[in-house]
């Protein structure tokens, strides 16, 4: 006996439907609507994808790509030299210490600026105090009213304790004398930088606020910043 039904048996819903392709769809739709639905059904695969591409491009250059390792890092606050003239200074201090440039380099910072806007001079101090803590600063190079500063509470190491004899007494007239606040014997903890080559022929005047260098007391490079020193005094 035939089923009962409200339908009549050839009915479309009792038609045995053909599941259409991705590529059947797409062909009957106009440009527009190809995109949006791309779009909607595809973009999560997109993304997955573009994920995976960046992590596994990511993973090859840090397993393939020599570790850079930094020489040495000079903080230069208030910089009164041209940029460019520091940069050329980064190419003949890398070329002097010998540094070995596929797995070794050197950084001269000079965008420690306290004197500008007030916003930037927090950020840059706040930078300047993590790096330090961090022990990746080894020189700093800053006007007298900061490096004052710097030296009372003891952020500077004696530089008798650094500097070969040689090296010491020949700069012996140009130190920056003074104690710190858990030491008050004097001592040398800076070098007046005005009788530099560099200094001299491309620095802004600053006989009001004087531009010293020392050596930071946790650097972790401290031999190549006595080099550093060595090579600034030793231009002529």
């Amino acid at each position: 006996m035939p089923k009962k039904t409200r339908l009549n048996e050839d009915a479309t819903i009792y038609q045995k439907r053909d599941k259409q392709s991705e590529k059947e769809k797409l062909k009957g739709m106009p440009f527009k609507a190809k995109i949006g639905y791309l779009w909607e059904y595809y973009r999560l695969h997109a993304l997955f994808f573009i994920i995976l591409v960046v992590f596994i491009s990511y993973a090859i250059n840090a397993f393939t790509k020599p570790k850079i390792e930094n020489k040495l890092y000079a903080a230069i606050i208030n910089n009164t030299v041209t940029p460019e003239v520091w940069d050329e200074y980064i190419d003949i201090i890398t070329e002097y210490l010998e540094i070995d440039t596929l797995t070794e380099d050197i950084e001269l910072n000079y965008r420690y600026y306290y004197n500008g806007d007030a916003e930037y001079e927090v950020n840059m101090r706040q930078a300047f105090v993590v790096y330090m803590a961090a022990a990746e600063i080894d020189i700093v190079i800053a006007p007298m009213s900061e490096f004052a500063g710097y030296v009372e509470n003891g952020f500077f190491t004696p530089l008798s304790d650094q500097l070969p004899t040689d090296l010491y007494s020949s700069l012996a007239d140009k130190f920056y004398l003074a104690g710190t606040e858990d030491d008050p014997k004097v001592a040398a903890y800076g070098i007046y930088m005005e009788d530099t080559k560099l200094y001299r022929e491309h620095s802004l005047p600053t006989e009001d606020d004087p531009v010293l260098i020392g050596i930071i007391a946790n650097s972790t490079h401290k031999a190549t910043s006595v080099d550093f020193i060595r090579f600034l005094f030793g231009e002529k």
